[in-house]
């Protein structure tokens, strides 16, 4: 594990990769990471993320991506994301729709070092026809048809969190958006944080075996929010919807 200025991270990501952000839609995503990227020479990411808003918006306006795979991009009750709307009606990108059980299940497999995992629950829906991370099998017990979802372990990922101590371990308040199965399944991890102090053993989410590089970045989430920080600048949010609404 290494602490990192934000610059670095330029060093550290590649192009032709596929990269996971953390967070939800407007809750903890890594903006000043995703700024730092969209000004660098990365480019053709492939990106993974369970609901992408202003990260997906600030990625796609700069060009850096080849595909989207998320179950939800927008900002909820304040709008969509027309930037990103308009991106795949356009063929800049290929996107490919989640939902999130495919989202938990692929991370859980990768973060498990297993090929697949077999559920019911999404056997008779027609998420078949547009993603190919599932497939239709037979229970080699009970003969019950299963879907197989296959796993996946990113390149890279990105996440916001609220702390970090010296040794590398990451505190995440509530909500978690599946980033402990993120962080295990990837094959480098990238966090950026509020602040750096004592951690006691009951509040490390993320261990730092499965920690590479820090960044400390105070606000480094905004104008999404953090938990116990700030809530997401609604007024800055739905300035960049208008601005960018054409």
């Amino acid at each position: 594990m290494k602490f990192i200025n934000l610059s670095d991270i330029n060093k550290i990501i590649l192009s032709n990769s596929t990269l996971a952000i953390g967070g939800f839609t407007i809750n903890r995503k890594p903006i000043k990471l995703i700024k730092e990227i969209s000004k660098s020479q990365i480019n053709n990411l492939n990106i993974y993320t369970l609901g992408g808003s202003l990260d997906i918006d600030i990625l796609v306006k700069s060009n850096k991506v080849k595909k989207i795979s998320a179950a939800y991009v927008g900002y909820e009750g304040l709008g969509i994301s027309k930037i990103f709307r308009k991106g795949v009606e356009s063929n800049q990108f290929v996107f490919e729709d989640l939902t999130e059980v495919l989202y938990y299940s692929q991370l859980k497999a990768g973060a498990m070092g297993v090929s697949f995992i077999p559920t019911e629950s999404i056997i008779n829906s027609d998420i078949f026809k547009v993603n190919h991370f599932c497939k239709k099998i037979k229970d080699p017990f009970t003969k019950k048809r299963l879907c197989a979802i296959s796993s996946l372990n990113p390149d890279f990922c990105i996440i916001h969190a609220q702390k970090s101590d010296k040794f590398g371990n990451i505190l995440i308040d509530e909500p978690n958006f599946a980033e402990k199965e993120m962080a295990q399944a990837s094959k480098v991890r990238i966090f950026s944080v509020e602040e750096i102090g004592n951690l006691k053993p009951h509040e490390v989410t993320i261990p730092n075996e499965f920690v590479d590089y820090i960044v400390l970045i105070k606000k480094g989430a905004l104008p999404t929010g953090c938990k116990g920080f700030y809530s997401p600048n609604i007024k800055e949010i739905l300035r960049h919807i208008e601005q960018n609404g054409k």
